[in-house]
Protein backbone atom coordinates (compact mmCIF):
# COMPACT_ATOMS: atom_id res chain seq x y z
CA UNK A 1 0.00 0.00 0.00
CA UNK A 2 0.85 3.67 -1.18
CA UNK A 3 0.56 4.70 2.91
CA UNK A 4 2.62 2.21 3.80
CA UNK A 5 5.46 3.39 1.61
CA UNK A 6 5.16 7.13 2.94
CA UNK A 7 4.93 6.23 6.83
CA UNK A 8 7.86 3.83 6.80
CA UNK A 9 10.41 5.54 8.67
CA UNK A 10 13.41 3.26 7.46
CA UNK A 11 13.46 5.10 3.78
CA UNK A 12 13.86 8.82 3.31
CA UNK A 13 13.23 8.06 -0.66
CA UNK A 14 10.28 6.97 -2.95
CA UNK A 15 11.36 5.49 -6.16
CA UNK A 16 8.45 6.25 -8.43
CA UNK A 17 8.24 5.30 -12.03
CA UNK A 18 6.31 6.60 -15.23
CA UNK A 19 6.36 9.98 -13.76
CA UNK A 20 4.51 13.00 -14.93
CA UNK A 21 4.82 16.68 -14.12
CA UNK A 22 3.08 19.71 -14.67
CA UNK A 23 3.02 22.96 -13.36
CA UNK A 24 0.45 23.61 -10.53
CA UNK A 25 -1.07 26.22 -12.86
CA UNK A 26 -1.59 24.57 -15.52
CA UNK A 27 -2.20 21.22 -14.07
CA UNK A 28 -4.28 19.59 -17.19
CA UNK A 29 -0.45 20.18 -19.20
CA UNK A 30 2.52 17.81 -19.33
CA UNK A 31 5.47 19.45 -18.62
CA UNK A 32 7.98 16.41 -18.52
CA UNK A 33 8.14 12.65 -18.34
CA UNK A 34 10.46 10.94 -16.19
CA UNK A 35 10.66 7.12 -16.29
CA UNK A 36 12.20 6.74 -13.00
CA UNK A 37 11.97 9.28 -10.06
CA UNK A 38 13.35 9.54 -6.36
CA UNK A 39 11.50 11.73 -4.04
CA UNK A 40 12.14 12.46 -0.92
CA UNK A 41 9.78 12.04 1.77
CA UNK A 42 10.31 14.92 4.04
CA UNK A 43 9.93 17.66 1.16
CA UNK A 44 6.37 16.08 -0.05
CA UNK A 45 3.14 18.19 0.88
CA UNK A 46 0.27 15.79 0.32
CA UNK A 47 -0.71 13.27 -1.92
CA UNK A 48 -3.26 12.40 -3.37
CA UNK A 49 -4.46 8.61 -3.61
CA UNK A 50 -7.34 6.18 -4.28
CA UNK A 51 -8.96 4.73 -0.96
CA UNK A 52 -7.51 1.32 -2.14
CA UNK A 53 -3.96 2.49 -1.50
CA UNK A 54 -4.41 3.42 2.17
CA UNK A 55 -4.13 1.42 5.27
CA UNK A 56 -5.24 3.90 8.34
CA UNK A 57 -4.22 2.24 11.38
CA UNK A 58 -5.35 5.60 13.54
CA UNK A 59 -9.22 4.06 12.75
CA UNK A 60 -8.27 0.72 15.15
CA UNK A 61 -6.44 3.12 18.06
CA UNK A 62 -9.99 4.83 19.72
CA UNK A 63 -13.48 4.43 18.48
CA UNK A 64 -13.86 6.61 15.59
CA UNK A 65 -15.58 9.90 15.34
CA UNK A 66 -15.39 11.86 11.43
CA UNK A 67 -14.45 15.18 11.88
CA UNK A 68 -14.84 18.17 9.49
CA UNK A 69 -10.84 19.15 8.51
CA UNK A 70 -9.36 21.84 7.37
CA UNK A 71 -5.37 21.58 6.85
CA UNK A 72 -2.13 24.77 5.85
CA UNK A 73 0.25 23.63 4.46
CA UNK A 74 2.96 26.55 2.55
CA UNK A 75 0.22 27.96 -0.10
CA UNK A 76 -2.55 25.14 -0.20
CA UNK A 77 -5.96 24.63 1.83
CA UNK A 78 -6.73 20.92 2.42
CA UNK A 79 -10.40 20.29 3.33
CA UNK A 80 -11.48 17.25 4.07
CA UNK A 81 -12.77 14.46 6.75
CA UNK A 82 -10.64 13.01 9.54
CA UNK A 83 -11.42 10.16 11.70
CA UNK A 84 -10.50 10.49 15.47
CA UNK A 85 -11.16 9.85 18.79
CA UNK A 86 -14.78 10.50 19.94
CA UNK A 87 -13.64 13.46 22.50
CA UNK A 88 -10.67 15.49 21.76
CA UNK A 89 -8.36 16.30 24.87
CA UNK A 90 -4.90 17.88 23.96
CA UNK A 91 -3.28 16.17 26.72
CA UNK A 92 -4.72 12.65 25.55
CA UNK A 93 -4.57 12.97 21.40
CA UNK A 94 -2.53 15.78 19.32
CA UNK A 95 -1.78 15.27 15.56
CA UNK A 96 1.62 14.52 16.83
CA UNK A 97 0.77 10.86 17.86
CA UNK A 98 -0.56 10.38 14.05
CA UNK A 99 1.83 8.75 11.24
CA UNK A 100 3.74 10.55 9.30
CA UNK A 101 1.10 11.07 6.53
CA UNK A 102 -1.79 11.95 8.20
CA UNK A 103 -5.11 10.56 6.40
CA UNK A 104 -8.02 13.51 5.00
CA UNK A 105 -10.63 11.31 3.10
CA UNK A 106 -13.30 13.01 0.67
CA UNK A 107 -10.35 15.69 0.24
CA UNK A 108 -9.91 18.15 -1.98
CA UNK A 109 -6.08 20.86 -1.93
CA UNK A 110 -6.87 24.27 -2.83
CA UNK A 111 -3.98 26.75 -4.44
CA UNK A 112 -4.37 29.58 -2.04
CA UNK A 113 -2.83 31.90 -4.55
CA UNK A 114 -5.32 30.42 -7.15
CA UNK A 115 -8.22 29.35 -4.98
CA UNK A 116 -9.81 28.66 -8.44
CA UNK A 117 -7.62 25.78 -8.69
CA UNK A 118 -8.99 22.84 -6.72
CA UNK A 119 -7.59 19.14 -6.52
CA UNK A 120 -9.83 16.06 -5.37
CA UNK A 121 -9.39 12.72 -4.47
CA UNK A 122 -10.80 9.83 -2.18
CA UNK A 123 -7.79 10.47 0.03
CA UNK A 124 -5.07 12.95 0.38
CA UNK A 125 -2.34 12.00 2.50
CA UNK A 126 -0.63 15.13 4.28
CA UNK A 127 2.73 15.20 5.49
CA UNK A 128 2.67 16.00 9.45
CA UNK A 129 5.86 17.57 9.45
CA UNK A 130 4.31 20.34 6.38
CA UNK A 131 1.28 21.22 8.27
CA UNK A 132 1.19 24.92 9.49
CA UNK A 133 -2.46 24.13 11.08
CA UNK A 134 -5.32 21.64 11.87
CA UNK A 135 -8.26 22.25 12.37
CA UNK A 136 -11.03 20.27 13.63
CA UNK A 137 -15.11 20.79 14.04
CA UNK A 138 -18.01 18.05 13.99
Amino acid sequence: MFSDMLNDKSQSYLMVFNVYLSHLHRAGEIGAYAPVAYLTKKNIGFVIVPRSEVRSPELHRYTVQQYNALITLPGFEIRGRFAGPPRFDLRTFSPATLDTFVMIGEAEARIVSSPEIVFRGEVILVNRARIESFCLSE
